[in-house]
């Protein structure tokens, strides 16, 4: 079984509400993600992934384009479960809470890796073609 301290990115990379678009937008293009989590001092408040930054110009803040429906998860859960939370949901991922504080980040992307990489190793040879 695997658990999310498994799969997640260590030290979410974060922005203020108040941040303009163009930074949330360099802070992706620099760590080469699609999602931010939005903090407002030590409390998260929201995501905002590249889509919802797609057409949109001027003077916006992050505040403005975020999703304050924001999933937390601890290192304890299982992908399972937070694949189940994350099911139908606009943002493809989960803030991973430690003690309370932010410690990382799961996407979607990290739980098809797992899918993956088991289906892999466990398939035989002849239905993996």
């Amino acid at each position: 079984m695997a658990y999310v301290r498994d799969l997640m990115s260590l030290g979410a990379v974060t922005v203020s509400p108040a941040a303009s678009l163009d930074e949330a937008r360099a802070k992706l293009h620099a760590h080469r993600i699609h999602h931010l989590i939005v903090v407002d001092g030590r409390q998260i408040v929201g995501v905002v992934s590249y889509r919802d930054l797609i057409g949109k110009e001027g003077e916006l803040a992050v505040r403005e384009v975020m999703s304050r429906d924001v999933v937390t998860v601890v290192p304890t859960d299982t992908a399972r479960s937070v694949a189940s939370r994350l099911l139908g949901r606009t943002h493809g991922c989960a803030a991973v809470l430690e003690r309370d504080e932010l410690a990382g980040v799961l996407t979607t992307t990290d739980l098809l890796r797992a899918i993956s990489a088991h289906a892999t190793e466990t398939e035989p040879a002849q239905a993996r073609r």
